[in-house]
């Protein structure tokens, strides 16, 4: 039979990185996001008549020798595996190679001479970058512009969070300084992006005090398996939140992330402090955030209930004169104002950020 464009590309994707669940094998045959689920079944099936691929009971998707045939020229970037857990780490690898996949974005299993986005996959980075702890959760490390960020595919948001373990990608003594993570890209599941950035900040507001360290020990050493709920860390500079549906804007939004900040204000200058944002120009600290860094989001409530409990205590006039104001995308600002207490205060000032408004070429 005839192949199609996006039946072979499943192929050879299930060859690259062997496992796939077979929800996710229809995302990729839908490259015109239709989401008609039986017309790409329809596709999926003559894929295992024809004994291409294999679907067990399960719903795990693998190829067989007659699809490997097809690409006789690609190599698995990672190793089949047979346990259950197993199983579903590398299917949740296969799953952000395929999101990244359809926004552009190559997998490689090794460092590419480009400037260009490209993702490697987790156990991949493991042999570029030697002490990074075990427990670790990432998927894999996006390359792009000359950053490096861990994806992750968080799901509904109650993943056990290796607190510790995730920030040894972090890590930079030795050699590990030209390889260390500049920050977190976490993917969750579509509609729930507000509510679950909410339930992260929450817990990260409540043990601010110790996760808002900015130093640290970077150890080696193995740490016991967490089950703990995701917390954030200074360590982990930026936290981007995101879903499937939106990861292509928001890709483009943490490109473009530092060029936005810097064109915001005309006033001031850029603040390398982030527990006091990332632009000032006295007395205004500004927390410009057009990519949706929930990091940084915790890093102003945390400012500004500190300013709150300041000025009860201990109003001195220069504390008095401090003005805090977030800037935010449009639809992040449910989440800006989370806090009633924090949007309530006289000090503190909102803004949405202008939409992108079509050319007459667009």
């Amino acid at each position: 039979m005839k192949l199609k464009e996006n039946q072979l590309n499943l192929i050879r994707h299930l060859i690259r990185f062997n496992l796939m669940a077979y929800e996710d094998c229809l995302k990729l045959l839908d490259t015109n996001d239709s989401g008609d689920r039986t017309a790409l079944s329809y596709a999926f099936r003559p894929l295992t008549k024809n004994r291409y691929v294999s679907k067990n009971k399960k719903g795990v998707v693998t190829v067989l020798k007659k699809g490997r045939a097809l690409f006789p020229d690609e190599m698995p970037l990672i190793s089949t595996a047979t346990g259950t857990v197993a199983q579903q780490r590398i299917m949740q690898v296969s799953r952000v190679a395929m999101w990244l996949g359809k926004c552009g974005v190559p997998a490689f299993d090794e460092l590419q001479d480009t400037e260009e986005p490209y993702f490697i996959p987790s156990a991949c980075w493991r042999n570029i970058v030697k002490g990074i702890l075990s427990t670790t959760r990432f998927a894999g490390m996006l390359l792009a512009y000359g950053k490096r960020y861990a994806v992750y595919d968080i799901g509904d948001g109650t993943m056990e969070w290796q607190i510790r373990a995730e920030a040894s990608l972090f890590f930079s003594t030795g050699f590990r300084f030209h390889t260390r993570a500049h920050g977190m890209i976490m993917i969750c599941e579509d509609g729930r992006r507000n509510e679950i950035a909410m339930r992260i900040i929450r817990q990260t507001m409540w043990g601010r005090k110790t996760l808002l360290k900015e130093h640290y020990s970077e150890t080696d050493k193995p740490v016991r398996y967490s089950r703990s709920p995701i917390k954030l860390r200074a360590q982990y500079e930026y936290v981007y939140l995101t879903t499937p549906a939106l990861l292509a804007a928001s890709l483009e939004e943490i490109y473009e992330e530092k060029e936005t900040i810097e064109t915001t204000i005309e006033e001031g200058r850029p603040s390398y402090r982030p527990k006091e944002g990332n632009w000032e120009d006295w007395p205004r600290r500004y927390f410009l955030n057009p990519a949706f860094d929930i990091l940084l989001l915790v890093y102003f409530f945390s400012a500004v209930k500190g300013l709150k409990n300041l000025l009860q205590n201990d109003p001195a006039s220069h504390i008095k004169e401090i003005r805090y104001i977030l800037c935010v995308n449009q639809e992040d600002l449910e989440v800006a104002k989370m806090y009633p207490d924090v949007t309530e205060m006289k000090e503190v000032s909102m803004y949405v950020y202008r939409p992108v408004e079509d050319t007459e070429e667009d």
